[in-house]
Formats: structure tokens, sequence, C-alpha cells
């Protein structure tokens, strides 16, 4: 019982991060595009994908191949969890395209054309790099927190700096 509460709490407060991150990225991309007159929906967009980030961050964490670097200095260990986190997303976002494309035409040489001709590359690679700063924020305050101690940034940030004298 007290492993699954730590983990809730873990998706529970990455799933924030990322929806204060995706919201403020997905509310540019929503102002930007007012004045062409595109309305964008973002509320559920955002949910939905700071809880998908949330949970392969949970899952990516536990493997070995994320802690490749763990004992190499902070910035690489950084640089290279932010690596396979972009590049998760990567395959993910052309999967999710391919896929909306294959179910507009039914065969999938079709979509792949059809992706290549609709879907405008700099706004994939805009939106990919957002999200890339996104889990390189997340990335070092993870190392900031590991270096502090676990839940001491934590602390730093919520706790009132009267109760730290008591």
């Amino acid at each position: 019982m007290e492993k699954l509460k730590e983990e809730l709490k873990k998706i529970g407060s990455l799933s924030l991060f990322f929806m204060i991150g995706f919201g403020f990225i997905l509310v540019m991309m929503k102002l930007l595009l007012e004045q062409y007159e595109i309305s964008l929906y973002v509320f559920s967009k955002v949910i939905i994908s700071s809880l998908v980030a949330a949970k392969a961050v949970a899952i990516m964490d536990m493997t070995p191949i994320l802690n490749r670097y763990a004992h190499s200095p902070r910035y690489i260990n950084v640089l290279y969890k932010t690596f396979l986190y972009n590049f998760a997303v990567l395959v993910i976002s052309l999967m999710e395209n391919l896929f909306h494309a294959y179910k507009e035409t039914k065969a999938i040489g079709e979509a792949i054309k059809l992706f290549l001709e609709t879907r405008h590359l700099s706004h994939f690679l805009a939106v990919t790099l957002c999200v890339s700063m996104i889990f390189l924020i997340h990335n070092i305050f993870q190392e900031i927190d590991n270096y502090l101690g676990k839940g001491n940034l934590t602390k730093l940030f919520f706790v009132s700096k009267n109760s730290e004298l008591i």
C-alpha cells in the first residue's frame, strides 16, 4: 500500500509539472493562432499529454538504459535523459500523425504521402522543441533534487521561511 501511495504521489507531481509546461506551450499556440481566427481547444490535450508524459517518465526512470550515465557529471545525465525522452516524443508524434493520415487514406503508402504533403514540418519541429525544453527543465530539477537530497527541492520552494527556523 505504501508503494502505491508513493507511485501515485510521483505520478501526481509529474502530471502537475507537465500540465503547467504543456499548458504554457498550448496557450501560447492558441494565442498565436488567434490572429488567423483559428480556434484551438487545449485543455483536454494538456490533461491527456501531461498524464501520458508523467507515466512515461515514471516508467522510463526505472529502466537501466535511462540510468546509464547516473555516475557521470550531472549535465551529461541531464542531456542524455533529455535526448531519450525527446526521441520517444518524436517517435510517438510521428506515429500519431501517420495514424491520423492512415485513417483518412486507409493505405500506408498513401498515409506517408499525405503526411509529408499536409503536415507542416516547422509546426511539428516547433512543438517538439518546446516539449524538449519542458523535459530539459524537468531533468535539471530532478538532478538538483538528487543533489540536495530527495524532497529538499520541494521544501525549498513550498515550505515557508519561518517554518525552516523552527
